[in-house]
C-alpha cells in the first residue's frame, strides 16, 4: 500500500532526477571551478605510486568518494536502492540509504533498505535519520542494513520549504546524547544548504565521527519541496539560501575543526572531488550526480561512470604531485575574485 510518506519518496526520486538531467539546480556561491590549480614544484612521482585510499572511521577506504545517500521507502525506490548496491559491490564502494523515517513509522517499507545490505554483502553501509530521533529508532536504523555509521541529517531547510514539513528544531541535546550511544559512528550532515564557521565549530564541539557538510549547487531539496507543493501552500523563496560545497569546505578551514569533512553536493567528475580534497575535505561523495547516471544509462552507464572517476584521480594527483589525498592539501590554488570576497567575509 502506497502512504503518503512513501509517496513523497517516489516524488523526491523523480524530481531530483528531473532537476539534474534539465541542468535546473539552484546555483548558490561559489562552485568548483572558482578554484583554480597551479603547476608546483617538479617531483618525482608515476601514477603507480599514486594511494588514493583514504582512512575514515578506524577503517580504510579504496576510494575518497561513495554513493551518497538517495532513496528508500517504496516499492520503486526499493529497484533503485538494489541498483546502486549492486554498482557500489562492483567498484568497490562505500553507499549510504535515504532517510529510513519512512520505515521507522511504516515497517513494510523496510525492504526498500534492507535490499542494500542483500546486495552489498561485505559493503560499508550507512543508515540515515534526522537529527530528532530518538536513539531506539537511530539503532533500529542501524540495525535495519546491518549498517557501519549512521548519518543524521540536519535538514532545517528543507523542512521549512516543505509545506508539511516539522516548524521545530530542538536537536542539539538530541544529537550529542545520539553521538553518546551509538553502536557506530555518527555523522552530522546538511541536505543542500552547506554549513557556516559558526554552525561548523557548534558540530564539532559535539565530537560526531565525520561532518558532512553538504553544499549547495547540488540537489537543492528546497526546490523539490516547492516543486512538490502543487497548491502552493507554502510559498518561500529560498534559492539563494546557504552556502556552497567549495565555500563550505573554506569555512570548515576557517573554523579550524578536529573532525573529519565529508564533501556532498554537486560533486559530478573525479575533478571536482579532486578540488574538494585539496580544500580539506577527508572524502567525498555524491548523490544526484550518480542518480540521474543511473536513471539515464542503468547500472551499467553508472559503473562506467564511476570506474571512469577511479581511472582519472590517480592520475589528476599525479599532476598535481600527491602521492596521497592528504598530499593534496598542500597542492597550490587560486580563488576567484568572488570566492576570495566570500572566504573574508566569513
Amino acid at each position: 500500500m502506497q502512504t503518503p510518506h512513501s509517496n513523497r519518496k517516489n516524488e523526491h526520486l523523480s524530481l531530483a532526477t528531473k532537476f539534474w538531467r534539465d541542468d535546473n539546480k539552484e546555483k548558490v556561491g561559489a562552485g568548483f571551478d572558482e578554484v583554480r590549480w597551479l603547476p608546483g614544484a617538479l617531483k618525482d612521482i608515476a601514477v603507480k605510486d599514486v594511494q588514493p585510499q583514504v582512512q575514515l572511521f578506524n577503517q580504510e577506504f579504496a576510494w575518497p568518494f561513495y554513493i551518497e545517500a538517495m532513496t528508500g521507502g517504496s516499492e520503486s525506490t526499493k529497484r533503485v536502492n538494489a541498483e546502486l548496491a549492486r554498482v557500489a559491490a562492483t567498484t568497490g564502494l562505500a553507499m549510504a540509504v535515504g532517510s529510513q523515517s519512512v520505515a521507522i513509522k511504516d515497517p513494510t517499507q523496510a525492504d526498500s533498505f534492507r535490499i542494500v545490505r542483500k546486495h552489498h554483502p561485505e559493503g560499508f553501509l550507512i543508515a540515515n535519520l534526522g537529527a530528532d530521533h530518538p536513539i531506539e529508532n537511530v539503532r533500529a536504523a542501524i540495525d535495519m542494513i546491518d549498517a557501519n555509521a549512521i548519518e543524521l541529517h540536519v535538514n532545517i531547510g528543507q523542512e521549512i520549504a516543505m509545506a508539511e514539513g516539522d516548524r521545530s528544531f530542538y536537536w542539539l541535546d538530541n544529537l550529542k546524547q545520539i553521538i553518546a550511544q551509538s553502536p557506530v559512528p555518527v555523522i552530522i550532515k546538511e541536505v543542500g544548504f552547506g554549513m557556516s564557521v559558526e554552525l561548523l565549530k557548534q558540530l564539532d564541539a559535539l565530537h560526531p565521527a565525520a561532518i558532512n557538510i553538504g553544499g549547495g549547487n547540488g540537489t537543492s531539496f528546497a526546490q523539490i519541496e516547492q516543486a512538490r507543493d502543487k497548491k502552493n501552500e507554502n510559498p518561500i523563496d529560498l534559492s539563494a539560501f546557504g552556502l556552497s560545497t567549495v565555500e563550505s569546505l573554506l569555512a570548515a578551514k576557517k573554523a579550524g575543526i578536529q573532525t573529519p569533512i565529508i564533501a556532498t553536493g554537486g560533486l559530478s567528475s573525479a575533478k571536482e572531488v579532486t578540488t574538494a580534497l585539496l580544500l580539506g575535505a577527508t572524502t567525498t561523495s555524491s548523490a544526484g550526480h550518480f542518480l540521474e547516471v543511473l536513471m539515464q544509462k542503468g547500472p551499467d552507464g553508472l559503473q562506467e561512470e564511476i570506474e571512469l572517476w577511479q581511472q582519472q584521480l590517480p592520475l589528476y594527483m599525479t599532476l598535481l604531485g600527491a602521492k596521497t589525498t592528504s598530499e593534496l592539501k598542500k597542492v597550490p590554488r587560486l580563488y576567484s575574485a568572488d570566492l576570495q570576497n566570500s572566504i573574508q567575509q566569513f
